[in-house]
């Protein structure tokens, strides 16, 4: 999928997801193939912001030497690994539970789903990274949980009774990985760069 294409998708999945989600489950494009030409790209931009943020951070607020490229490095490095960890795991905690709530067990859909519901949030990352204060930019990644209800039906075949409560589970287990991950970030830049945080 080219650059193009993915600007197409961005803009229909926010603004037409019901009609999009209906285009996503017609297309044969494997779940990897859909992670490095979409996910992948997004997720390098944030990458490259929390550098970016990090880095001023460094230098306006510490103005170590030491730190300067070091820190910005493992938060930009570290940002990459929880968001491929927390696509990873939420998918598999979809295509396990999808039996409970009736819906169809398929990994490759249950990753499709996950990784364009994630649209949202991977654009306001590449914002909200450039500074701490910026963290209320993420508010509108809510958007996402609506994703997460409209493409359930198409993707997986959820039944209309079952959602409320699938979509619930998804967003606890998402909220569980990213608050966990960033306990740990936190930990590891204290270990490493003592007085940073």
């Amino acid at each position: 999928m080219d650059q193009k294409a993915n600007q197409s998708r961005i803009r229909n999945i926010l603004l037409f997801p019901r009609f999009e989600w209906k285009v996503i489950n017609l297309e044969k494009r494997s779940l990897r193939d859909v992670f490095v030409s979409y996910a992948l790209p997004l997720i390098l931009a944030g990458s490259a912001s929390q550098f970016i943020g990090s880095f001023l951070y460094v230098r306006n607020e510490m103005d170590i030497d030491a730190y300067r490229f070091s820190l910005p490095l493992i938060h930009a490095g570290y940002f990459i690994f929880v968001q491929v960890l927390t696509l990873m795991l939420t998918t598999v905690f979809v295509f396990g539970l999808a039996g409970k709530f009736m819906s169809q067990k398929d990994y490759s859909r249950s990753g499709k789903l996950i990784i364009y519901s994630f649209t949202p949030v991977y654009l306001l990352f590449i914002l909200a990274n450039l500074h701490a204060s910026l963290g209320i930019i993420m508010v509108p990644g809510i958007y996402s949980i609506f994703l997460i209800w409209t493409g359930l039906p198409v993707l997986l075949h959820t039944e209309a009774r079952k959602l409320p409560a699938f979509v619930f589970i998804i967003v606890i287990s998402i909220l569980g990985i990213l608050f966990i991950s960033s306990r740990i970030l936190a930990l590891l830049t204290t270990i490493i760069f003592p007085g940073v945080v």
